[in-house]
């Protein structure tokens, strides 16, 4: 009889005796002699449920509390007393109940091992208490109780969520843009992407940066953010390669010396260069950087600037107003008042009212990075940027009220103090103590010896008076006693 027979041994007798009354440690002695293949699977299942038999006393040594059991001469079970089921309750109202347990194993020499190997690994997490009923426990009864399980997403997916939630507070411009660019998205690919986000991902990212470094603080800083997010506490594993804020990298901020003699450095002529920078004229460099430094601009406002605003006869002031239409949204929103020079006569020194914009051509960050390229081509010792700190620093010698001076700047008082004023050098500060302290107090000291001769002489004027009173009532006493 072949293997796909359907006769079932589980209904054989033997002189009036059922197989399942029959010991089955005698399995050989089951219709000795005789060879019929129905036989031969009466034998087999007697064989299999004395070996369930065997292994079960080896469990119930090791103190295994699932069990096996033949759940028919082709196939084995588990049974054991487990949590209850999704949806099920014992009569009693007891957590626990007694399931059989089938998970498909063949009524087999290795299907054997498979069950025992799966009764240890059910009764350990019994033990632990981690179990829980999973699809391939509770068979086909799982799509019933269990909803679907879908496949956990990648963090490429996760990041393209996290993108859209970023834009719900934001409003999309090119700053808002390379923010999540340079502030978000740059950390975030330091992630496997075609990975679920789990703790050993987000420790592996952190292992790949120096500890004490501004890249594991800024990755730390983001990825505290993402978990959150994704509902991941990671918030003790990223704080154990926690850093601190590193020092920022020193500025070389220029003297007004130092930014008149860049003015004609800036403009040498270079026509190696010319042709790649798509630009005719070195004074169209000269008016660029004449802005930046007159006017304390970021690199890429220079092209927000009201050209037409800036040269109208009424600008007595030299006022310049930022346009953020032009550059597709800047930080420039953030002021509300015209930016003045602090030294006027830089705008003629420069000569910023001949209008002489360069002419760069690209994207509005190619034409930023150009600025920056020709700043180090012609070899100034100091960045666009630096020009802007220098107008900060400007402003405080000058004795700007700081609030005056962020409203110039475009940006809070809290970021004008915690930023700008960090860039001011021990030269810096003592030209300003120079300037405010030593200058009011040699102005005092001025004051003080004009306004001594002035009491010297009144003291002396008062003195005349007096004498020349006490004259005329002595006479005016002896005249009375004469009389």
């Amino acid at each position: 009889m072949s293997s796909s027979s359907t006769y079932e041994p589980q209904n054989a007798e033997w002189d009036n005796v059922p197989i399942d009354k029959y010991p089955p440690a005698k399995w050989k002695q089951w219709k000795a002699g005789t060879a019929s293949d129905e036989v031969k699977l009466e034998r087999e299942y007697l064989r299999m449920k004395h070996s369930v038999q065997v292994a079960n006393s080896a469990l119930l040594l090791e103190k295994i509390k699932v069990k096996l059991k033949l759940t028919s001469a082709k196939s084995i079970g588990l049974q054991g007393t487990f949590p209850c089921k999704p949806g099920d309750r014992s009569k009693k109202g007891c957590p626990n109940k007694q399931y059989t347990i089938s998970l498909g194993f063949t009524a087999n020499d290795i299907g054997l091992k498979l069950a025992v190997a799966k009764a240890r690994e059910l009764d350990l997490l019994l033990v632990t208490k981690q179990f829980k009923w999973t699809g391939e426990l509770l068979g086909k009864q799982a799509q019933k109780i269990l909803p679907e399980e879908k496949p956990p997403k990648l963090i490429s997916e996760l990041i393209k969520e996290y993108e859209q939630a970023f834009w719900k507070t934001h409003q999309k411009n090119r700053q808002s843009s390379r923010t999540w660019e340079s502030h978000y998205l740059r950390h975030l690919k330091k992630l496997p992407q075609d990975e679920p986000l789990t703790l050993e991902a987000i420790e592996t990212a952190l292992k790949k940066t120096q500890p004490n470094s501004s890249s594991r603080f800024y990755l730390s800083w983001q990825l505290k953010k993402f978990s959150e997010f994704c509902g991941i506490d990671a918030a003790k594993n990223i704080t154990a390669y926690a850093t601190p804020n590193p020092n920022p990298t020193i500025r070389n901020i220029p003297t007004d010396e130092e930014i008149i003699a860049g003015f004609d450095l800036i403009g040498a002529p270079l026509s190696q260069y010319a042709s790649s920078y798509n630009i005719t004229y070195p004074d169209q460099w000269q008016w660029a950087y004449g802005m930046l430094a007159t006017y304390g601009l970021r690199p890429h406002e220079l092209f927000a600037v009201d050209l037409e605003a800036f040269t109208s006869p009424n600008n007595s002031f030299h006022l310049i107003k930022l346009n953020p239409a032009l550059t597709q949204g800047t930080k420039t929103g953030e002021r509300n008042c015209g930016v003045p020079p602090l030294y006027p006569h830089w705008v003629e020194l420069f000569d910023l009212k001949n209008i002489k914009a360069p002419a760069l051509g690209g994207t509005l960050e190619n034409q930023t990075a150009k600025l920056h390229t020709r700043f180090r081509t012609v070899k100034l010792n100091f960045r666009p940027y630096d020009l802007r700190h220098a107008y900060a620093i400007r402003g405080h010698r000058l004795r700007v009220p700081i609030k005056t001076m962020s409203d110039y700047m475009g940006h809070t008082v809290n970021e004008h103090t915690k930023t700008y004023q960090r860039w001011m050098s021990e030269d810096a500060n003592l030209e300003i103590y120079k300037e405010i302290v030593i200058h009011r107090a040699g102005t005092t000291q001025e004051a003080m010896k004009e306004r001594i001769k002035e009491l010297e002489s009144e003291n002396l004027s008062l003195k005349a008076e007096n004498t020349t009173l006490k004259a005329i009532l002595i006479k005016h006493q002896l005249e009375e006693f004469l009389t």
